[in-house]
């Protein structure tokens, strides 16, 4: 023991006297010359870059970190953490530690290293890659893209949804967001039939197209529209996109947006991978469906001064699909409506509202989805009961919710939607309610 720290200090002894007697051009000369005798090159990635942040380094950080774990060589010290706008823990290499990463069958040597610079009071901080130089083009072409596509997908994954407003009726949006803990997801929607299905297809064809997108010359965003009575579920969906795909949400009141301009603005700064929600598009100033002879008193009651801007349907227009849609990309929009007949048809073409989902009254398939979900019941003697009453009265799928959650007793709870239904079915047989549609999925006019 005593022998192997008398080697230590001599070692330290040594490398001091070296740094101290002989010149930094010296040590620059032998390090080269050492360099001509190995097989290895080294690459050093900064935390800046030409005097700006270093993309790749803060990659890195990400890349490294979630690997900490599932490589052959854990590294001696990990740092960890978390803040408000992460899901999960995050993890990193402590200062001088190192990390073997297994790329396409060749080992990558990682260490990270940092220095306080006492003159500049400034921390320089870095990371070293030390390889085989017959992978120099593959680390080059294949390797550092690599690790910056998948620092992407972790940050992607791990980022909190937020959900963003206007300001108060101000043009602009609210500073930070609010964190959006919505529990809804497609597990737990209740939506009939195969339509759900279609719906988490289209939605992960989208996320994955981007190549596609490009490769068509088209800009790299989805238009839905929801339409179909009130309660029908329209933003338990949007609820269920946000955490499925994990993008902020932008709620855009278009009566607190002062102008075309002010609209622009206000999509020029929204975030990549978000979705911007306008709710009853059709009760919105200027925008009803010109073809259909509407005037903006017919669905709007709120009162404007003489001189007083807002946003028109041009504005809007241009403002979703101009030139000002490429600002921006893997953008979901949704427009939603009770009434899609109020809607001036130039907002529902493809290429705008490319697809539209149709959320009607509940049909019986909706009720066992509900049923499984807030009474843990795929099957009971009073199904057929309620299948029956289902088809003939008009009940929305929030109805049906509130009605279930009012006794957790499957029988008691059963038993009492019974009563509601054929309250609902006495009560209709004086009028004549509107022909049910069924829920569906369109693709827009003119849609491929």
């Amino acid at each position: 023991m005593g022998s192997s720290l008398s080697l230590i200090a001599s070692v330290a002894i040594l490398r001091s006297s070296i740094n101290d007697f002989v010149p930094q051009e010296m040590q620059s000369f032998l390090q080269e010359l050492a360099g001509r005798f190995t097989s290895e090159l080294t690459m050093v990635i900064s935390d800046s870059h030409e005097e700006s942040k270093n993309h790749l380094f803060h990659a890195l950080m990400m890349y490294l970190g979630s690997n900490a774990f599932s490589t052959s060589s854990v590294p001696r010290r990990i740092t960890v953490g978390k803040n408000e706008n992460i899901k999960a823990l995050a993890y990193g290499l402590d200062r001088n530690c190192k990390i073997v990463d297994t790329f396409l069958g060749a080992d990558m040597k990682w260490s990270y290293c940092s220095e306080f610079n006492s003159a500049l009071q400034y921390e320089m901080k870095w990371y070293e890659l030390r390889f085989h130089k017959r992978h120099a083009s593959m680390v080059r072409n294949k390797y550092l893209p690599y690790i910056i596509e998948m620092a992407k997908v972790i940050k992607d994954q791990n980022r909190v949804v937020k959900f963003h407003t206007t300001r108060g009726g101000r043009d602009g949006w609210n500073f930070k967001g609010i964190n959006l803990d919505h529990p809804m997801t497609f597990d737990t929607l209740a939506m009939d039939g195969n339509l759900k299905q279609k719906v988490i297809e289209d939605l992960d064809r989208f996320v994955k197209g981007k190549n596609y997108y490009r490769k068509i010359g088209k800009v790299w965003k989805r238009g839905y529209l929801l339409y179909g009575p009130p309660g029908t579920g329209k933003s338990s969906l949007i609820a269920a996109m946000a955490n499925h795909l994990n993008f902020d949400i932008y709620s855009l009141n278009l009566s607190a947006v002062s102008s075309d301009s002010s609209l622009e603005s206000l999509l020029l700064h929204m975030s990549n991978r978000s979705i911007l929600v306008v709710e009853d598009i059709d009760c919105s100033v200027e925008l009803q469906n010109r073809q259909a002879g509407d005037r903006p008193s017919d669905h709007d009651k709120t009162p404007r001064k003489p001189q007083e801007k807002f946003v028109t349907l041009s504005g809007l227009l241009n403002a979703i699909d101009g030139l000002l849609s490429c600002c921006g990309d893997e953008r979901v929009i949704v427009f939603t409506t009770n009434y899609k007949d109020r809607i001036d048809p130039a907002l529902l073409r493809a290429g705008r509202m490319d697809l539209h989902i149709n959320l009607s009254y509940c049909t019986f398939s909706t009720f066992k989805q509900l049923a499984e979900t807030y009474l843990d019941i795929c099957n009971h003697d009073l199904f057929p009961r309620i299948e029956k009453l289902i088809s003939e009265v008009q009940v929305s799928p929030a109805e049906v919710a509130g009605e279930l959650m009012k006794i957790r007793n499957p029988k008691s709870s059963l038993e009492g939607l019974c009563g509601f239904l054929e309250c609902k079915r006495e009560a209709a047989k004086s009028s004549a309610p509107p022909t049910s549609v069924p829920e569906s999925l369109e693709d827009a006019p003119g849609g491929v």
